[in-house]
């Protein structure tokens, strides 16, 4: 039975519209594209290294989908579900029929200019060890990516799995990338699904800004933004700690009854910005208006350069 959750959870959806689903699309396909197009010769490099003859790989279809979709296909198909540093399910490989087929055919020496039937049974156990070799040969090319850094995806991958096993795999209910590619010779063609969580492109995207940031020292934050950006204003928001109250207390508060403010409340304010603490200071008050007294900064500059990037 699948146990994903209610799409109707509030939970579930406010967490996936933090995560991508309703967020910006635009940017998550454009990154699974990227993605796609960089995997695809790196994958043909590393089957051609364990075939006798080459393949090739092409990207098919890259688009938006959610992560039960990885099981699509017929029931004959393998599939394996790797882990990445931050997901369980970071990377879903699906091999179809005719892919496995084809693979199996070259491994065994067959003659590459025959057009291979798709295998239209139950997987043997050779050709679901022939699916596990592909599988480990695949998440090796999505771990090697160059310069933009790879998924990450732990080796070696769990053992394949396909039919009623497959079918009862549960993915936990969410957004994710599908990329499709082809995997062929003159003659035949296959396919191999990828899917990916969408928050898997989006972490990476953010990991490799903030490794990026972080590298350079904190006196060069002001050269890192143009004076336009430094002309852009923030909201700051000044606020004191008001004391401490039971759970039973709160709920019994009143609209106009007055709470007193603790003792030292007016020398331990705060002024932030965009949700980030800035500087501690005095509440004070100048003729008829009220002040803010900077005392210190609240931690380094670092805090004010996390305020600008944003």
């Amino acid at each position: 039975m699948n146990m994903t959750a209610s799409p109707a959870d509030p939970r579930d959806l406010v967490i996936e519209r933090m995560l991508g689903d309703t967020g910006e699309p635009a940017k998550v396909h454009s990154a699974a594209r990227r993605l796609a197009e960089r995997s695809a010769p790196l994958i043909a490099k590393y089957l051609s290294q364990l075939l006798p003859e080459q393949v090739f790989v092409e990207v098919v279809e890259v688009k938006l989908a959610r992560m039960a979709d990885a099981k699509a296909g017929k029931n004959n198909q393998a599939m394996t579900v790797a882990m990445t540093p931050t997901s369980p399910d970071g990377l879903v490989m699906t091999l179809d029929p005719q892919s496995i087929a084809l693979v199996v055919h070259l491994l065994f020496g067959g003659d590459p200019g025959r057009n291979v039937a798709p295998i239209d049974r139950d997987l043997s156990g050779i050709e679901m060890g022939v699916a596990n070799m592909v599988f480990h040969d695949i998440a090796r090319a999505m771990n090697v990516q160059g310069p933009d850094g790879g998924l990450g995806v732990k080796l070696p991958v769990p053992e394949a799995i396909t039919g009623t096993e497959m079918k009862k795999h549960v993915f936990r209910d969410g957004p994710s990338a599908r990329i499709t590619l082809s995997i062929s010779t003159a003659v035949t063609r296959g396919l191999l699904t990828l899917t990916l969580p969408q928050r898997i492109l989006i972490e990476d995207k953010r990991s490799k800004a903030e490794k990026e940031a972080s590298s350079l020292p904190t006196s060069e934050w002001r050269s890192r933004f143009s004076d336009e950006v430094m002309r852009s204003t923030v909201r700051l928001e000044a606020s004191m700690p008001l004391g401490r109250m039971t759970l039973g207390d709160l709920t019994g508060l009143m609209v106009g009854q007055v709470i007193e403010l603790a003792e030292n409340a007016q020398t331990n304010a705060v002024i932030a910005a965009r949700g980030k603490t800035l500087f501690c200071c005095e509440f004070g008050k100048l003729g008829q208006n009220y002040t803010v007294r900077i005392q210190r900064p609240y931690e380094t500059d670092e805090t004010i350069e996390g305020i600008v990037a944003n």
